[in-house]
């Protein structure tokens, strides 16, 4: 609650003592009913179609308002272990939205809910057989030579290791929004993965396909007292101020909307990436193909949030020393891990820095 100054005589500090209880219990009645009753709003409202589909992922080509005003599409590769529609959360509110109004062909490999049966993938088969088809695929239907490729967090060291395989392909601009290249140092993750207690091939061997449960308790015990109760306190704080809640609803169903990890893919992203740092020593090899960040000469963006305690600036800033690319530019913002992508200083802010960057060089 807001700080309560107490003046004027003791009945008028009393009334002004009882208003202030009473505010509370109404405020946190709400609270508790939002909590037990109100349902999730909707998200991901851009309409989009498929384009092309393979098992449960699926290629979406975004519906543009005002047509397409820059030659150069944009693919958007999202992680494995969330929902994309953190970019498109609601309406006034989306990295998408904002990209389909300043006239940009939109993309997004979207990988859909991995299941038993897809225990056994791996990153070379994600980054050969999906991701290198939906580029292929974005190329096609967008009849452009060149294409621009958006990573976020995974998604971008995914777009990464696509690059680095693939610099034939026509990838005129790579932008990586909190994407992990250097493992070196993590964070609180390096001294969580990097314990010799910490057996990646035990886990694998014992789940297969890694829970979706699991997962999300490791992310969140990264920042407990954040991740568990500083998020209702939040929410509390916004109705006893008045605030829309609309944005956190959102947000939380996202924050909770989590998926499988196949379990090859999971073995290789910790022990060759988190414990062994392969990608950047050239010894990250997908289906026999080392993967060379050398290989890279695309326009470079990389973004990066200064509180991010996922993915550390320094892991992210390393793409600049070990790509090629001449065009390269870094920014960090004031932000966490999702305040690149969502929020009012990520829309007045780094919004704006994107598209300004790619309108530049999308023609």
């Amino acid at each position: 609650m807001k700080n309560i100054i107490l003046s004027g005589s003791a009945e008028e500090i009393g009334k002004q003592l009882q208003e202030s209880y009473d505010r509370m219990c109404s405020s946190t009645q709400k609270w508790m009913e939002m909590l037990q009753y109100d349902p999730y709003p909707q998200t991901g409202l851009s309409p989009k179609e498929v384009v092309w589909r393979k098992n449960k992922a699926r290629l979406y080509r975004y519906v543009s308002p005002s047509g397409h005003q820059h030659k150069v599409p944009i693919l958007i590769i999202y992680a494995l272990i969330n929902k994309p529609y953190i970019l498109d959360l609601t309406p006034g509110m989306s990295l998408i939205e904002h990209l389909l109004e300043c006239g940009f062909d939109i993309f997004l490999l979207d990988w859909g809910d991995f299941d038993w049966e897809d225990r056994e993938l791996s990153y070379g088969n994600l980054v050969n057989d999906y991701i290198a088809r939906a580029v292929q695929k974005t190329l096609l239907t967008s009849g452009s030579d060149e294409l621009t490729m958006l990573g976020y967090c995974m998604g971008g060291t995914m777009t990464s290791m696509y690059a680095g395989l693939y610099p034939q392909e026509r990838i005129k601009n790579i932008v990586l929004l909190s994407a992990p290249i250097d493992f070196s140092d993590a964070g609180t993750s390096s001294l969580w993965l990097n314990s010799p207690d910490y057996d990646a091939d035990r886990i694998v061997d014992t789940f297969q396909l890694v829970p979706k449960d699991f997962i999300d308790i490791g992310v969140k015990m990264l920042r407990p007292v954040n991740n568990y109760i500083g998020t209702y306190t939040r929410l509390w704080r916004s109705i006893d101020e008045d605030n829309p809640v609309i944005a956190w609803k959102a947000l939380n169903k996202w924050v909770n909307d989590n998926i499988n990890f196949p379990g090859e893919a999971y073995r290789q992203w910790i022990k060759d990436l988190y414990q062994e740092n392969k990608l950047v020593k050239k010894q990250f090899s997908l289906q026999g193909q080392t993967v060379d960040l050398a290989r890279i000469t695309s326009n470079l963006l990389v973004m990066a949030g200064e509180n991010d305690h996922l993915v550390m600036t320094a892991q992210a800033q390393a793409a600049l020393d070990y790509m090629s690319s001449s065009d390269k530019s870094y920014y960090e913002f004031p932000v966490g891990h999702g305040g690149l992508v969502f929020g009012n200083y990520a829309k007045k802010n780094v919004y704006p820095v994107m598209s300004e960057w790619l309108k530049q060089r999308s023609n």
